[in-house]
């Protein structure tokens, strides 16, 4: 299993060229709350070196204001530790363990990562369905590669 970048970064919207350049991090629930369910906030962004805004501390969550705000730390792995089977997997356990209080924030960094021309879609579902691109045949988000393909055609058409 390949990556496909680029990767748009959630943090400054630029895209993140190769899994060198991309970096994975989450909020963890204050020390009060139990581990189920204490993880929230995960999303790729660039690794400081590779971000527009590295003069500005990068893409990274603000350590200082989660800590002061909520009591909550910021746990983070490379991109790599995400990518190719074994990434897979790790997304995976995170579900099995119920590590994060929206399992939906997993499911779609799964989907980011590793369904080929999904990153490059997604942000345009709502627009090609409303444009009749193509019709959902089934959960929202999880559509195969013929619709896939179908929205990045019609993007490329727009521009």
């Amino acid at each position: 299993m390949e990556a496909n970048p680029p990767w748009k970064c959630d943090q400054c919207g630029h895209p993140i060229n190769s899994v060198e350049d991309g970096w994975v991090e989450w909020l963890n629930g204050s020390i009060a709350e139990q581990w189920e369910g204490a993880l929230r906030g995960l999303r790729l962004v660039h690794h400081k070196p590779a971000s527009p805004n590295a003069d500005q501390g990068g893409c990274y969550h603000d350590e200082a204001y989660w800590f002061a705000a909520k009591r909550y730390t910021v746990s983070d792995l490379p991109l790599t530790s995400f990518v190719g089977p074994d990434g897979l997997v790790t997304l995976l356990a995170f579900l099995a363990d119920r590590r994060f209080a929206d399992p939906d924030e997993v499911l779609e960094l799964i989907k980011r990562l590793h369904v080929p021309n999904y990153e490059g879609a997604r942000n345009s579902f709502e627009a090609a369905i409303a444009e009749g691109v193509f019709e959902p045949r089934s959960t929202p988000g999880y559509y195969d590669q013929r619709e896939l393909l179908a929205v990045l055609n019609w993007i490329n058409n727009e521009q």
